[in-house]
C-alpha cells in the first residue's frame, strides 16, 4: 500500500498503537485499527487473561466492558439485528432450510429496520415474515401455517405482518402453485408404491381445475386437498376427508366446496380411464359467476311468482265480485221481469212487445215500476187510444 500524500511505499506499522504512517512524509495512513492477533496479559492475581474484545461480523464497534463500565457497548440496532438472525436461524433449522434462506431473510429484516417497520411490532412476526418471503421467492413448499405451528403464534397476525411488509418493500411475489405441495402432502398420506401415480393424477386434476377457473383466487391448500382426495379414490385408496383435513390443514367446508365445484364441471362426469386419456377443450365458467347467475335466476323466478300471485289474486277477486254482482242482477231481473206475454191475443203485437221488452234501453227503467204499473193484458188498456198506440208502434213514415 502506498502513501496517499507523497506516493511513497515506506509505510511503518505500529501494532501496539494500532496505527500506520509513512516514514517519508509522516502522513498517518490508519489509526485505531482492529487486529486479529490474540494477546495475553497478567491479572493482579497473576493469572493470564486475554486482552482485547471480540467483534462479530457486522458489528460497528468493540465491546467496552470493564471496571466502571456497564453494558456491552453495543447499539440497539446491532442487538436487534443479532436477535433477528438468531430467530431466523432457529426457524430455518426447524424447517430444514439452507443458509442461503437465512442470509436473504436477514437482508429483508435489515431493510425493514431501516424503514422503521419494527416499531410497534413484535420482532418474531417480522423475522418470520422475512423468511416466508424468501420461501415464496424460491418456490418452496413451506406454508405460513407451518411457521405458525412452530412458533405457536396466531396465523392471522403473521399474515397481516407479511402483507404489510410486502407492500412496504414493494415486492412482486409469484403466485403459489398448488402442485408444489402435492408431493409433500402425498408422502404424508402414505400411498406406498403408488405415490408417484397419485401425484400425477392429482396434478392433472389441479390443472383441470385451473382451466375451469376453480383455482383462481382460492387458497392452494384447498385445491391440493380436493385433488389428492379424488386421486386417492382413482387409485383405490380410501382416504377419508378427516385424514385429508388433518394433513392439508383446511376446514371441512372448504374441502366440500372444492369437491362440489369440480363435480359440476364436465370433467367431473368422466370415468377414470376417460379422465386420464381425454383432454376436454371445453372450459367451465367460474364458480362464483355461475353461483351468482343461479341466485339471480332464482330471485327473478321468485319475483315473477310473487307478481303472478298478486295478479292472480286480484283477478280472482274481481271475477268473484263480478260473479256475485251478476248473480244478484240475474236474480233481480228474474224476479222483476216476469211479464206474462203468453196471454196476449194479437200475435203481431205480441212479437213487437217481446222485442220492445228485450231492448237494452229499458234497463234504465225500474223493473219494479214496470211490473207494478204495466199489465200485458191488452183488454185492460182502457186509457190508451188508437193514436197513442200508433205513435208507439209505428214510426213517422209508417
Amino acid at each position: 500500500m502506498g502513501c496517499s500524500h507523497c506516493g511513497g511505499n515506506e509505510i511503518e506499522y505500529d501494532s501496539a498503537a494500532g496505527m500506520s504512517y509513512c516514514t517519508g512524509c509522516g502522513q498517518v495512513q490508519e489509526e485505531n485499527t482492529i487486529v486479529a492477533e490474540v494477546t495475553f496479559g497478567e491479572a493482579a492475581s497473576g493469572a493470564a487473561i486475554v486482552q482485547g474484545s471480540y467483534v462479530r461480523a457486522g458489528q460497528t464497534r468493540a465491546n467496552m466492558g470493564g471496571p466502571g463500565r456497564h453494558g456491552t457497548g453495543q447499539e440497539s440496532r446491532e442487538i436487534t439485528l443479532f436477535n433477528s438472525r438468531r430467530r431466523i436461524q432457529r426457524l430455518a433449522t426447524a424447517l430444514n432450510l439452507s443458509e442461503h434462506y437465512v442470509d436473504s431473510a436477514q437482508r429483508y429484516f435489515t431493510l425493514a429496520l431501516n424503514l422503521n417497520f419494527t416499531r410497534g411490532r413484535r420482532s418474531v412476526y417480522i423475522s418470520t415474515a422475512c423468511l416466508y418471503i424468501v420461501c415464496r421467492q424460491e418456490n418452496g413448499s413451506q406454508m405460513l401455517i407451518d411457521f405458525s405451528d412452530i412458533l405457536q403464534v396466531s396465523l392471522f397476525k403473521l399474515g397481516a405482518t407479511f402483507v404489510k411488509l410486502v407492500r412496504l418493500l414493494n415486492l412482486q411475489l409469484p403466485l403459489v402453485d398448488p402442485s408444489l405441495y402435492i408431493s409433500r402432502f402425498a408422502s404424508m398420506l402414505e400411498f406406498g408404491d403408488k405415490t408417484q401415480q397419485v401425484c400425477i393424477d392429482a396434478n392433472r386434476i389441479v390443472a383441470r381445475m385451473e382451466r375451469d377457473w376453480i383455482r383462481i383466487g382460492r387458497r392452494p391448500a384447498g385445491i391440493c386437498g380436493a385433488g389428492l382426495l379424488i386421486a386417492a379414490r382413482m387409485n383405490n385408496f380410501r382416504r377419508t376427508q378427516r385424514e385429508i383435513i388433518r394433513v392439508v390443514k383446511i376446514a371441512d367446508g372448504t374441502l366440500r366446496r372444492r369437491l362440489e365445484e369440480f363435480r359440476n364441471t364436465p370433467s367431473g362426469s368422466l370415468t377414470v380411464s376417460d379422465f386420464r386419456s381425454l383432454r376436454l377443450e371445453q372450459r367451465e365458467d367460474p364458480p362464483s359467476f355461475t353461483r351468482n347467475r343461479e341466485k339471480a335466476r332464482k330471485a327473478l323466478a321468485e319475483q315473477r311468482n310473487q307478481s303472478e300471485g298478486v295478479h292472480a289474486r286480484i283477478i280472482k277477486r274481481l271475477r268473484a265480485d263480478d260473479d256475485e254482482e251478476y248473480e244478484d242482477t240475474v236474480d233481480e231481473d228474474d224476479e222483476d221481469a216476469e211479464i206474462d206475454i203468453e196471454n196476449v191475443d194479437d200475435n203481431s203485437f205480441k212479437d213487437e212487445l217481446s222485442r220492445y221488452l228485450a231492448d237494452a234501453s229499458l234497463n234504465l227503467v225500474s223493473l219494479n215500476t214496470v211490473k207494478d204499473e204495466f199489465s200485458a193484458d191488452v183488454s185492460t188498456w182502457s186509457d190508451i187510444d188508437d193514436d197513442e198506440v200508433a205513435n208507439i208502434m209505428l214510426n213517422d213514415e209508417e
